[in-house]
Order: structure tokens, then sequence, then C-alpha cells
């Protein structure tokens, strides 16, 4: 008996092998810089301040600029915390004093909204010079360095985004994945990084729609990812998890959490430790709002 394969699902395993070229998942290190070596070249660099304007004038990184996280934030049909349009973001970035050359490094109170910088930045093509400070301005001042409460006003700078659409899945090519795991690629897992809580469905509230999981997936909460001091993982350490996990190197790894916050972080790692990644953005709120099979 022959089994029937939708030619969309054929095309999408195609799309999914293209950008999911075997990698040798060897660590980007220049993706995650330290304190102290931010330190040593923080006149070299562009730092960037995510956060709000209470956080910035309570004491910043001397230097940096901020960039309020609402400005990368908008809401879309129903959904928050969504990516806004390439144009919009632009605009954010140059208003801020961004180039388009040299280092940028990215930090926040909040680890969360950092690596949605890095995401945000990473969809603007510039992933390749953007760094994330391990354990934030948290560690910072942990460590005893300098802060300073004096804002910093930019020159605008001459950001060019240069969108790299892989980074991002949307709900219709979502259902194309998920079509496609269930077919012809079992080994696609989604990576959902929510509390396990959340992935089972104890918390799903009043409206049943919010439990349970997307068909395929595997929970790695985003609390894994960080040490006691809010430092990362070692590279070898996160590695062993997500290999245990069931993790790809040769497929394309689709993470999601609630509406791609937590996500974010796990995008991050996966790029750092040189996986092939894309981002759900609208994540599980949007995929049970639009009534899709889910699991629990």
């Amino acid at each position: 008996m022959k089994t029937h394969i939708d030619r969309n699902v054929i095309f999408v395993f195609a799309l999914v092998m293209a950008i999911a070229v075997p990698s040798l998942a060897k660590t980007q290190d220049q993706m995650l810089v330290s304190a102290d070596w931010l330190e040593r070249n923080q006149r070299n660099v562009t730092i960037l301040h995510i956060g709000d304007r209470a956080g910035y004038d309570a004491g910043h990184i001397p230097g940096a600029r901020l960039i309020e996280s609402t400005a990368l934030l908008v809401q879309r049909d129903g959904i928050p915390n969504e990516l806004p349009l390439a144009d919009a973001l632009e605009k954010v970035f140059r208003a801020s004093g961004v180039g388009s050359r040299g280092r940028i490094v990215v930090y926040g109170n909040d680890p969360l909204l950092a690596a949605r910088a890095w995401f945000t930045l990473d969809y603007l093509g510039q992933g390749n010079r953007v760094s994330l400070l391990d354990g934030g301005l948290a560690k910072w001042k942990a460590d005893g360095r300098a802060l300073s409460r004096e804002s910093v006003i930019p020159r605008p700078g001459s950001f060019e985004a240069r969108v790299y659409p892989d980074a991002v899945v949307r709900l219709d090519f979502m259902r194309k994945l998920a079509h496609l795991r269930e077919q012809i690629a079992p080994g696609l897992v989604f990576i959902d990084a929510r509390p396990p809580e959340q992935f089972i469905g104890a918390e799903a509230g009043p409206d049943v729609r919010h439990a349970g999981r997307i068909p395929g997936s595997i929970n790695l909460p985003v609390a894994v990812h960080f040490a006691a001091d809010g430092t990362f993982r070692p590279a070898g350490d996160l590695r062993q998890m997500y290999d245990d996990a069931g993790v790809s190197k040769g497929l394309l790894n689709v993470t999601y959490c609630r509406t791609g916050m937590q996500a974010s972080v796990t995008y991050f790692v996966l790029r750092y430790l040189g996986y092939q990644a894309a981002l759900y953005d609208g994540s599980y709120l949007e995929w049970s709002n639009a009534g899709e099979i889910i699991e629990s």
C-alpha cells in the first residue's frame, strides 16, 4: 500500500534540509562575552542596555545606550511580543547610534530581554557581529564593576537591516512542519522553552486551549541553560543536554514558548552551539488560539 505524501510536505522537507545543512556544531565563542572581556574592550564596541528607562537610570554599564524593550516588540493579531517590521526596527537601532560596522554587545537586567534583542539583531542580519554579555548587568554589578547614571545621547547611526527570514517561523509554515514531522521526518523536534507545568498542561487556567504543547515537542525550560550565578552553563554541558534531548545537528530546530520571549534564549543557545535554529514567534499562544492540534 502506497502512502500518499502531500506535495507541499515534500517541498517543506526540501526547504528544511536546504536550510539545515548538516552542521559541525562548533561553538560560536564570539557570541557570548564575559564581563572581564567587556571591561577590557568597552571603548571599542557599541553597548546596548535593553530594558526600561527606570532600570537604565538606576545604573548602567558606562557608555551603554538605552534601547527600551518595548521598542523591539509589538502586538499582532492579538499576540503580544511579536517582531515589529524591519523598517521600524532599523529606525530604533539607528536612533540608538548603532552603525553598520563594529561589534555590538547587548545586556540587561533580564536575560530574556537581552536574548530577545540578540535574536532581533540576528533576524536583521547582524548576528555575526552581536555578542551577549554573559550574566548581564547582575554579573557586572556582582563583580563590583563601575556603573553610570549618566544618559548617553548618541548621534544617529547608519544601521542597515539585511533581513534573515529563516530566523523566524510563521503559523502557516509551522503547520507544514508539524505535518512534515508526522509523515516523513520524525527526527524533527520542536523545543518548548516553557516551564514543565505549562508544557504538560498543569497550568492551563480557565482556557483549556492553552493546555499542553505542539505535537512533536520536547521540553527544555529556559532556566536549565543558566548556572546559579546567572551566567550560561559551560558549552559542553549545554551541548550534552541538547544531545540527550534529541536535538538535531542535521535538521532545522524550531523553538517556541508562550509568546516567543523565553524561546529567544533557546534560539541564542542553539546558534551559540552551532546548531540550525528558527524561532516560532507566535508560539503556543498563537498555535492554540488558531485551534491547531495539541498534545497534553
